[in-house]
Parts: structure tokens; sequence; C-alpha cells
């Protein structure tokens, strides 16, 4: 007896529709598993075998070999239980070989035969639909992550018995019909009117923000900078729907999905410890996993403490910021991953903290300053596009009444300035200005002859790098969106002084 069953697994990020081929004959009892299982799957015979006799249905004493085609791709994951299952129990119901062909099988069984939930079901439901699958059976802890696709069918199933009961038309499964989505509205306990002064520092943090322009921070111990750093998700933009799939694809195949929830709804923030390692930051592994950098996609990587890295640690970076995708090659895995994030950082000016301090004296040396601050390469700086001094506030600062400016009232100027480049970008795969690429940065960031001429004093001074003066552009085009006006001198100037403490500091 022989029978195709589909199922699927998760190949870094992506699902892969694997065929289920179980084939029973006559000879010695023996449960073989075939096409580069992984030890998970090798263990699985021992799983079925147990789920089947605890549902209640006799294990046949015959030859049973299953095959997962294409054999020449590495399988790995609990997520063929249910299908070879339901291959073995073939004899139990009427197949019908275009339902089957249609019909995806997916779920971990515990040894009573039922359903345990598995990881990454959104990248493998959106694969599923891609190739045609019309209905796909998984564990109910599943659905609410499965029920942001449409048109599939999906049938949430508790264990074995259920399923194999409504393929012999014993009983039914209701069939999730899909509703509209409520998405809610973020609500977060931060907010930009926490923040005392440093109004040069929230400037650059909404620019930052509108444009998705990486910013370094510097300033002493206790000065604001993570606070400041805590509160950017605040005044970001909502996700889009096509951005929360995107975003949720990459969480549920690493396991981090709310199963409460069952998609990510707000922008990733995530804060990382310096002592991380490289495959902690960029990911990596036996298995290619994904990273901190890649879980950031669409969000905010965070480096506090930045110089406090590992130095090859940090020089990881450099690709992925600026190409906004990261390549993972192994041995048996070669994985491209998107990180498109908003990098975030913050670092003190010297070991103690204090150089430049006005309150505080330094005890470093000025070889010691030096040497700290070399930790960060050149062209690992050149990555970022905005550099801020925060000083800590005075006394009569803590104490003033003046109401500070809410998250909501940032957030509105950035959503206008991001619908703007939106409208602009219709079409060109643009997201923001930081994504503008060389050759569509003179269309885009266009320059009047006074322009033109304040940048070539600019550049000349400062000996820019090529990549240093387009993003002086990239600035300068986002300032002028805040403004919804056009680039000029005034707009150029201040993303110039956005500059200034790198030049204090490294010029």
């Amino acid at each position: 007896m022989f029978c195709k069953i589909k199922s699927a697994c998760l190949i870094g990020i992506d699902g892969f529709i694997v065929d289920v081929e179980v084939d029973i004959t006559k000879g010695l009892p023996v449960l073989n598993i075939i096409g580069l299982p992984d030890t998970s799957i090798k263990e699985a015979k021992e799983r079925v075998k147990s789920a089947i006799i605890n549902s209640g249905y006799d294990f046949l004493n015959s030859r049973i070999v299953i095959n997962l085609s294409p054999a020449d791709i590495r399988k790995e994951g609990p997520y063929f239980d249910l299908a070879m299952a339901v291959g073995m129990l073939n004899r139990l119901y009427e197949s019908n070989e275009e339902y089957m062909s249609q019909t995806l099988f997916l779920g971990e069984l515990a040894l009573d035969g039922n359903l345990k939930k598995v990881r990454g079901v959104l990248p493998i439901i959106i694969n599923a639909k891609s190739n045609n699958i019309k209905r796909v059976f998984l564990p109910s802890q599943n659905l609410k992550e499965a029920s942001y696709i449409d048109g599939v069918e999906i049938y949430p199933v508790d264990n074995l018995r259920q399923v194999i009961d409504f393929l012999a038309s014993n009983t039914k499964i209701d069939i999730y019909v899909k509703k509209e989505k409520l998405i809610k509205k973020e609500e977060y306990r931060l907010d930009f009117s926490d923040i005392k002064g440093n109004y040069f520092v929230k400037r650059a943090m909404e620019i930052a923000a509108a444009g998705n322009h990486n910013m370094l921070m510097i300033g002493p111990p206790g000065s604001g900078k993570t606070m400041i750093a805590k509160r950017i998700n605040t005044i970001l933009p909502d996700m889009t729907e096509e951005e929360m799939i995107e975003v949720s694809k990459i969480y549920s195949a690493a396991g981090l999905i709310d199963e409460d929830i069952g998609i990510i709804t707000r922008r990733p923030f995530r804060q990382i410890h310096h002592t991380a390692t490289k495959t902690a930051l960029i990911g990596g592994g036996r298995d290619a996993k994904p990273g901190e950098v890649v879980l950031s996609h669409r969000g905010v990587l965070f480096l506090d403490e930045m110089l406090e890295f590992d130095r090859r640690t940090l020089e990881t970076l450099r690709q992925p910021i600026e190409d906004k995708y990261i390549n993972i090659s192994r041995v048996k895995m070669n994985q491209t991953y998107p990180c498109n994030a908003l990098v975030i950082s913050a670092m003190n000016p010297c070991h103690c903290g204090y150089f430049s301090d006005e309150t505080r004296e330094c005890k470093c040396t000025n070889n010691e300053v030096n040497r700290y601050l070399n930790r960060a390469s050149g062209p690992l700086l050149d990555r970022f596009d905005l550099f801020v001094e925060v000083n800590p506030i005075n006394f009569e600062e803590f104490q003033s009444k003046h109401k500070e400016e809410t998250s909501s009232d940032v957030k509105k100027r950035v959503e206008k300035a991001r619908k703007i480049q939106s409208e602009r970008y219709k079409g060109e795969g643009i997201y923001t200005n930081n994504d503008i690429n060389t050759k569509k940065i003179e269309m885009y960031c266009y320059l009047d002859e006074e322009c033109k001429d304040f940048v070539k004093t600019v550049f000349t001074k400062y000996k820019f790098s090529s990549r240093s003066y387009h993003k002086l552009l990239k600035t300068s085009r986002t300032i002028a969106d805040l403004e919804e006006e056009d680039i000029k001198v005034c707009h150029i100037a201040e993303a110039l002084s956005f500059r200034k403490a790198y030049y204090n500091y490294w010029g």
C-alpha cells in the first residue's frame, strides 16, 4: 500500500513543502524514515507508533518505509509527525488523490495522540498558499498565527483521532473562516514627554525616525542616552499589515510569536548586551539561524555601550547595516535574511565616561581616550547618519514646569514625512530616504545652485567620503520632508550640525 501526504518544514525563515511518501509492504516488521531526516525526525517513529496505538488504532506489523521528498534537502524538526501517521492509517479512510494533493498536514504528535504546536507556521502557510495548497490541518494552538493569511482553509485539530475521523467522514471539523482583523492601536508606557531638555537630541531622534537614519549618541553616564533610545518606538509609524506579516514570519520561524496574539503588531526593539557574540548578533551556527540584527527588521536595533562590544563583533555589522540584508553561509546551509533596521547606538566618550564633561573630571589620559574611541573603526562610523552629544541636564531643567512634547505630537510629524516618502518612492521598492541608492540620489535629493555651492564648500572642508556625502543629502531630504519643502541650504546646514560630534571626537 502506497500513499503520498503533503507536509512542510522550515528552511531558514521560509516554509518548504515536503512530500511524505508512505509505503507499507509485507516483510519483517520495521519502520524506516529516509530522505535526509535529522535526529528529531528519526525519533518520530517512536512518537508516531505510540500515538497511533494510544489513539485506539492497530499498528501494522509490516515493512514500512517513509520517504521525505525531495531527498537531497536536509529536513529538521517534528513537523512531519501528523503526516506520517495519516499516511500509515491510510487504510481507514477513502483517499482522494486530488483532495490529498491540495491538503497539508502539520504538527508534532505526543505519545497519547494529541497534537503539539510547532514553530514557523506563518511562513509555512505563506509557502503553502504559493504552492496552491487549499487546506491545512494543524494544531489548534497554532490557529491564531495561521489565521492572518487569506486564501487557505485552516483546520485546527487537537489529536490524531480527530483527523482520521474527519477523513473517514465520521465527524466534522470547524473550518476557520477568516474575519476582519482588528489590530489594536499600540500603547506604550514610555513617552517622549518624560525627557527633560536635550532638545537637540530629541530633534535628531525625530529625524532618525522620519527617514530611518542610523544614529549614534555620545555622552557621560547618566546623561539619558538609554532613556531617549528606549522611546524611539513611540514615535515610529505603526506597522502596515504587509510589514506585520514580514516581521511575524521571522519571529514565527524563531519561535518567538506570542500565542495569544499570533502576529507581531509592534515594531521590534532589540537591545543587545555588549557581551553578545557574533553568532548572537548576526546569526549562524550549524543551522544558519537568524540573529538579533534580523530580529530587529523593520524595527530598532539598539547597541548600548557600543564601544564595550568586542571590536570584531562590531565590525560584522558593517555589511548588514549598509545592504539591509545578510547572507549566512554554512557547509550545508546558505540563507539570506532581511535586516532593514534603524540602528541606534550609545557610547561613553572614554573609559571612565567623563571626557569633555563640564561637571566631572576625566581620569583618562589622552592616549587612553584615543585608544577607547578607536574601538570603533572609520568604516563602521561611516554607516551612521547622525552623531549627537547628550549632556546631563542641570537642576533648573529638572524642576522646570515647561510642558515637553508628547510622543504622539512627534509621531504625527514623522508619519507625515513617511507618507511623503511613500508617495515619492511608490513602485521603486524604496521605503524611506535612507534606502535611496546612489543611482537615484540625484533625482530624489535635487540641489539648486545655491545648495550645490554650499555642499561643495562643506565637502572640501570636511573631506567627505562618498558615503558620508550621500548620507548628508539623504538626511537633508528627510529634514526637508519634515518641513514639507524642497531641499534648501538651511536643511543641509542642519544635517551637517548632526555630524559635529563626529568631528569633535574622531575628526
